[in-house]
């Protein structure tokens, strides 16, 4: 098991992430475009402040097939609709990273259930650092974002840590 997941598990633990995001009131959605691999992610918004405005972020969690690991896609945009480019991206989310390192980080990448292109942190690294929780971890996607979002300004409510697993106690 490990670093990696089986389609299966991502989308039984988005399931186990839907149902904990509707105890504690937080807006995350399962998005099911049909039953096949890997067309159900889950879907998050929120407004991020950026200088003078609000940019509209929405995030997807959505499964690998190549890497076997969930994978943070996003796209920004402004109060008027518009797309934020590349570099509005970086400068948002990531202002001081060196420029050479940007596209190793957050890269523009087809979304693989939409089809339309998202900006995504790359997973080349994804299993590993999963790994590093082990069986500590209930739930993988939790511990996804609750290590990835930060970068992408996605935080988490600490009550996610707080929720007791009924299954784990049986």
């Amino acid at each position: 098991m490990g670093d990696s997941m089986t389609w299966s598990e991502f989308l039984s633990q988005a399931k186990e992430f839907l149902a904990m995001s509707l105890e504690l009131n937080d807006s995350w959605q399962l998005i099911e475009k049909d039953n096949q691999e890997p067309n159900t992610f889950l879907k998050y918004n929120q407004k991020v402040k950026c200088e003078d405005e609000l940019i509209n972020v929405e995030y997807h969690i959505v499964y690998s097939i190549s890497y076997q690991v969930p994978m943070l896609y996003l796209q920004a945009h402004r109060s008027d609709g518009g797309l934020l480019d590349i570099e509005a991206t970086w400068n948002l989310f990531m202002p001081d990273a060196p420029r050479s390192d940007l596209y190793q980080m957050l890269t523009p990448m087809e979304h693989p259930v939409l089809f339309r292109p998202f900006m995504t942190l790359h997973p080349c690294r994804t299993g590993e650092i999963l790994a590093q929780f082990g069986k500590q971890s209930k739930n993988r996607i939790l511990t996804f974002i609750s290590v990835y979002g930060p970068y992408v300004k996605l935080e988490l409510s600490n009550s996610y840590g707080l929720i007791k697993d009924d299954n784990q106690r049986k």
